[in-house]
């Protein structure tokens, strides 16, 4: 007896003993369509309205597999330091930037104006702080599903000293942030740095 089996795109066929039979409905594969081009400015003139605060961003292209492409408007008003162990590309269209990173126990600010662009290394502590109005690119991996850590830290304003750190499997980038958030927002034992006594106000 031999099974000979044959794949479509929404179900799955096998022959046996010359009758086709039909084992079960499958999803079809993701594939990503080849979009048309589009300008980038004329985009953001139509859609400035989405990148105000709470959520200020909106990814281009949802549907990657590999890429998350971002456009990100300011303020924000972020106290964390974001853990990726891959790169992340910053390019600033309007307004400034200033991305804070910890680098060798040390606090360093980097500062971009339009036009100005920045490849973060990976596994760098980063916290960007956006100017009011100020709208930039940022691509990132896609990390979801891919084995990769993520993570969230705050470092004492004062002294620069540890206050927290939390690591994860990133699963949802809207939802997963947002536990650790409240968990260490909600904690002024967590919030009050160990090594000066300096208390972290909430954002």
């Amino acid at each position: 007896m031999t099974i000979d089996i044959k794949n479509s795109s929404t179900i799955i066929y096998f022959c046996l003993n010359n009758k086709l039979f039909s084992i079960f409905k499958q999803e079809k594969n993701h594939e990503m369509e080849v979009r048309k081009p589009f300008n980038l400015q004329a985009w953001i003139a139509e859609n400035r309205h989405l990148l105000k605060p709470p959520v200020a961003n909106k990814n281009l292209y949802p549907e990657g597999s590999d890429y998350i492409v971002m456009v990100v408007g300011g303020p924000n008003a972020r106290k964390d330091y974001h853990y990726n162990e891959t790169e992340e590309l910053f390019y600033q269209l309007e307004g400034e930037i200033t991305v804070k990173t910890q680098q060798n126990g040390e606090r360093v600010d980097i500062k971009l104006g339009p036009g100005d662009m920045f490849l973060l290394p990976p596994k760098v502590p980063h916290s960007p702080g956006r100017s009011e109005g100020s709208i930039g690119l940022v691509i990132e991996r896609v990390r979801v599903g891919k084995g990769f850590t993520d993570g969230l830290l705050w470092f004492c304003e004062n002294c620069n000293h540890k206050l927290h750190e939390a690591y994860f499997e990133l699963n949802n980038i809207e939802t997963d942030f947002l536990h650790h958030f409240n968990h260490y927002y909600d904690s002024e034992e967590l919030r009050t740095c160990k090594h000066c006594g300096e208390v972290m106000q909430k954002p």
